[in-house]
C-alpha cells in the first residue's frame, strides 16, 4: 500500500510502525498507549490452529490479533477493547491491512461478555493483562496507560 493511500487511515499524532518486513503496519499515538514487546512475545508463544475462533481481550492497537491473522489465514478474531479511542485504532489497523473480513473490533466492557456471546463461543481467548493492581503503585498521569497497566 503506498503511503499516500496509509494518509486516510491515520490521525494527527500517530505514528506507523512497520513489522514483518513491512507485511503488517501498524498506527499507534505517538503519546499515549503503545504496545511494547511483552504484546509480541505473547503473540509468538500463543499458538493458533487453522480456523480457530479466537476472542482477544483489551487488544488495544490490536497488535496481537493482527499478527496471529497474518500468521494464520484462517482464524477469526474479535478483539474486546474498553477504551473507545483504542478500539477505532484498533479497527483502524485492522483495516488498514486488509484483514476486516476476519477480525472484528468491538468497544466495550469485558464483563458483558456473556450478553454478547454464547458460552463456547470461541476456542481460545488470549489477552496480555495489567500487570497492577488497581490503586497500586504511581499511576500513569495518561489515562490510556492507566487503563492497560491498572
Amino acid at each position: 500500500m503506498a503511503e499516500a493511500d496509509l494518509s486516510a487511515f491515520r490521525k494527527e499524532g500517530e505514528t506507523l510502525d512497520r513489522l514483518f518486513e513491512g507485511r503488517l503496519k501498524v498506527l499507534q499515538p505517538a503519546k499515549g498507549y503503545r504496545f511494547s514487546v511483552d504484546a509480541l512475545l505473547l503473540a509468538s508463544f500463543f499458538q493458533e490452529r487453522p480456523g480457530e475462533h479466537i476472542l482477544e481481550i483489551g487488544p488495544g492497537s490490536g497488535i496481537i490479533s493482527l499478527i496471529l491473522a497474518l500468521r494464520t489465514d484462517t482464524v477469526r478474531l474479535i478483539g474486546i477493547e474498553i477504551q473507545e479511542e483504542l478500539a477505532d485504532l484498533a479497527r483502524r489497523n485492522v483495516a488498514m491491512n486488509h484483514l476486516s473480513d476476519r477480525i472484528d473490533i468491538q468497544a466495550g466492557d469485558i464483563r458483558q461478555m456473556a450478553k454478547r456471546f454464547s458460552p463456547s463461543s470461541f476456542d481460545a481467548i488470549i489477552f496480555n493483562p495489567p500487570y497492577r493492581r488497581m490503586h497500586s503503585g504511581k499511576v500513569n498521569p495518561d489515562r490510556q496507560k492507566a487503563v492497560a497497566r491498572h
